[in-house]
């Protein structure tokens, strides 16, 4: 399933260094990839397309990687109807 991630990002230093260095360990059980990555120009926020098996999945493995660094608000998107999502 695809992914759309909001984040709000209380801690933009440490995000974004944990979130560069865990790209190379993908895909990993339940998370296969992240698509699309679109920061804020002050890095403070971010929406993120990613394919997983499941909201949950996708919540546990980022809770691993960026701690309490952001709060994030999750939503399955409809591939059938998106524009521009490449599958």
């Amino acid at each position: 399933m695809y992914i759309a991630v909001n984040h709000k990002i209380s801690n933009p230093e440490n995000f974004w260094a944990s979130a560069q260095a865990s790209l190379p360990e993908l895909p990993v059980a339940g998370v296969k990839r992240i698509i699309n990555v679109f920061p804020a120009p002050d890095n403070t926020e971010a929406t993120c397309i990613w394919e997983a098996d499941s909201i949950d999945q996708l919540n546990t493995y980022l809770r691993s990687k960026v701690h309490d660094w952001s709060q994030e608000t999750y939503h399955e998107i409809n591939a059938a109807a998106a524009m521009g999502l490449v599958v």
